[in-house]
């Protein structure tokens, strides 16, 4: 027997989830990144002067983009991305390219703004599916520390089955749930809070791993014990975060959604240093992308760009939403990839992913 029908909640309504189309898993229309004394820093090493200083408090320009393809955590312009007219052209792009939707994991604490979301989302056709829940624990507001996991779960299901707040706009999406490395005491109330909420609506859970390769696998361990449906969870940012084959592959053993997206950031220097990680460039993605493939795990594949700054919009001189569909599908071509599993990972997985069957 096929799975029953499958519905997905986006700013314009509920819609058949096969209707999505090409997808993009994991970009930001709206995002206002917090804390940006806290990691708004420039790397160690680099040149610290009052030449940095300034270019840290000024707008971005394409005079000063080579300045921030490098810093690109410390322009404090650069992290807020919140402009109307700029995400309906932006989106005009993607939709001129075939682009059909946008899941947007913005949650309370970075930007989060449905009511601009379905301005944009109408006057452009493409569907934004809206993320609800609680980012890392910096952003938490104070309630949750003294609340129970059922509590906040009330307040995501709330925000799927009637809408956010007074704006009529309902959720289709849990997450993008924040975690650090190793797991802080209320991101595993909200890890709880998230899988009851899914229990309840058959949403996706969507999730932000800490920059350790371990932190997916402890989060996956917690999720598992709070009976969460991993079939329906999605691991975001993986190419930043697990850049070994193996170990994606067993990763990958557990059922989730593997979710690749950061397509076009090629700037391998990686603002947060003491990590030990870098960027990957795109041609090292779609090694992993294409190894997974090879490995008969296309049907458990998402990619996106993860777009939150403005460096990376094509108004400031960036690749934009419709970079995958421009230029990376015919490179997937190009190396050998089938139509099959280029149209998986863009529409079938999505569909998938993101439908609610509630």
């Amino acid at each position: 027997m096929g799975e029953p029908l499958r519905s997905v909640i986006t700013v314009t309504g509920a819609i058949d989830a096969t209707d999505l189309g090409l997808t993009m898993a994991h970009d930001h229309v709206f995002c206002v990144q917090p804390l940006v004394s806290e990691y708004g820093h420039i790397p160690e090493g680099a040149p610290r002067g009052v030449e940095d200083e300034y270019l840290a408090g000024v707008p971005v320009t394409l005079e000063n983009l080579w300045w921030i393809r490098q810093n690109w955590l410390s322009n404090r312009d650069n992290l807020v991305v919140d402009d109307e007219d700029v995400a309906v052209e932006e989106l005009l792009r993607y939709r001129n390219v075939g682009g059909r939707t946008i899941v947007d994991p913005s949650i309370e604490g970075v930007g989060r703004n449905p009511e601009a979301l379905a301005k944009v989302s109408r006057a452009t056709g493409v569907n934004i599916v809206v993320g609800s829940g609680y980012y890392v624990e910096e952003t938490h507001p104070t309630w949750i520390k003294d609340q129970p996991a059922e509590v906040v779960a009330e307040r995501i299901i709330e925000d799927i089955r009637h809408g956010i707040g007074d704006t009529g706009v309902r959720a289709g999406l849990i997450g993008e749930i924040g975690c650090t490395w190793p797991l802080a005491i209320s991101e595993r109330r909200v890890l709880d809070a998230a899988a009851i909420a899914q229990r309840e609506t058959g949403a996706a859970l969507m999730v932000h791993p800490g920059r350790n390769p371990n932190s997916p696998f402890e989060i996956i361990d917690h999720l598992e014990r709070a009976d969460a449906d991993l079939s329906k969870v999605v691991i975001a940012h993986l190419d930043r975060t697990v850049q070994d084959l193996a170990r994606l592959r067993e990763l990958a053993e557990s059922g989730i959604f593997l979710e690749f997206d950061l397509f076009g950031m090629e700037t391998s220097l990686y603002p947060y240093f003491w990590t030990g990680l870098d960027v990957l460039s795109d041609a090292q993605r779609l090694a992993l992308v294409e190894g997974l493939s090879a490995a008969g795990l296309s049907d458990r594949l998402l990619v996106s760009h993860d777009i939150c700054t403005k460096h990376r919009l094509a108004r400031y001189g960036g690749h934009g939403y419709d970079h995958i569909i421009r230029n990376i599908v015919p490179w997937m071509r190009r190396r050998g990839v089938s139509d099959e599993e280029i149209n998986a990972i863009l529409i079938a997985n999505p569909a998938r992913a993101f439908g609610m069957s509630k």
